[in-house]
């Protein structure tokens, strides 16, 4: 009998530990990342240089957990950084042009993370690419005028001007420190470099970011 009971007892731990070790089971989870991105420099073609500030930008994510240690993850970066730069003519030599401005950036990306440990905190790594939308509010035509039927004010017209836009291929690698604070919420501490594939670059764009970021687990 006393072994039954001490095998029965023994039965019920051990279920009930690998259930405890069990922190990130199968299913989703949706969060939010606060970007802080570093300052860079970047040469383009012609010797234009631009000087990216520090700015704060955000993300908001879904993934999918396969198990405690790999999830797949969709999401969509947002930043508009501040920017000083040096133009170069290109039909007077030696004569430049400074101008300042905002660079404004969408990109949808997928992002495999990889956690180390099974536990609710461990180190991980990731890696992801993307597509990136970028609209530099450089005005590339002279201001037209457009016109319509407002159903409030009638007819109206109000000047407006068209920017200079391109996308391109984007990629990144980053590692981090998440927390399962229990198994509703979590919270994630992580450094990436992201590389940007742009053709007019003397060099492929490089951008630090440290992220902050809480997810909903269901």
């Amino acid at each position: 009998m006393r072994i039954l009971i001490f095998s029965g007892i023994l039965a019920a731990c051990l279920s009930w530990s690998a259930q405890a070790q069990e922190t990130r089971p199968p299913g989703s989870e949706f969060g939010f990342d606060v970007v802080y991105q570093l300052s860079q420099k970047i040469s383009f073609d012609g010797g234009s240089k631009v000087d990216f500030s520090d700015d704060v930008g955000v993300t908001l994510w879904w993934s999918y957990r396969f198990n405690e240690h790999l999830d797949l993850q969709a999401a969509l970066d947002w930043s508009e950084i501040n920017y000083d730069a040096t133009f170069q003519s290109g039909t007077v030599p030696g004569v430049s042009a400074d101008v300042s401005g905002d660079i404004e950036t969408f990109v949808p990306k997928v992002v495999l993370n990889y956690n180390i440990l099974k536990g609710p905190l461990t180190p991980f790594l990731n890696v992801g690419m993307g597509w990136a939308f970028v609209d530099t509010n450089i005005p590339n035509s002279r201001v037209q005028v457009g016109c319509w039927w407002d159903p409030w004010w009638g007819y109206i017209c109000t000047p407006y001007q068209s920017t200079k836009s391109f996308d391109d291929f984007t990629y990144q690698l980053g590692a981090g420190v998440r927390w399962d604070i229990n198994k509703s919420y979590s919270l994630r501490l992580l450094y990436e470099k992201h590389w940007l594939d742009y053709s007019k670059s003397s060099s492929t764009p490089d951008f630090d970011q440290f992220r902050l970021g809480m997810a909903f687990m269901f």
